[in-house]
């Protein structure tokens, strides 16, 4: 698994407004290069991800699995396990948009450069 991942933004530009309005939501953007994957995962909240760019993005989301592309949206339950393998020519880049400020993922494999299989932000 080799992604990067930009989480949160930096500190003058949070991931989270830091208001606590029906939970909050939190955002990532990450990128992922051909022939590379975003190994399964879990999220505590539900989760957007809109691709920003590139095709032939394999993605699974519990029992389903589908191509996504720029320009898709995909909609991925609370703790549903799920993960995106990019068999495209060019860099797949991404947004996520959790519905909370708080947001607990955990992988099956260890997650780089972190090292760890569970991150929070």
């Amino acid at each position: 698994m080799d992604v990067r991942v930009n989480f949160p933004f930096s500190p003058e530009f949070p991931t989270t407004t830091g208001l606590e309005l029906e939970g909050g939501h939190t955002v990532v953007y990450f990128e992922i290069e051909p022939g590379k994957e975003l190994g399964t995962h879990k999220d505590s909240p539900e989760e957007l991800i809109i691709c920003l760019a590139g095709d032939e993005i394999e993605a699974w989301i519990g029992d389903a699995e589908g191509v996504i592309s720029a320009g898709d949206l995909a909609v991925i339950p609370p703790l549903t396990p799920h993960g995106f393998r990019n068999t495209g020519n060019v860099t797949a880049r991404c947004l996520g948009i959790f519905s909370d400020s708080t947001v607990v993922g955990e992988f099956e494999a260890e997650l780089e450069p972190f090292g760890e299989r569970v991150v929070k932000a």
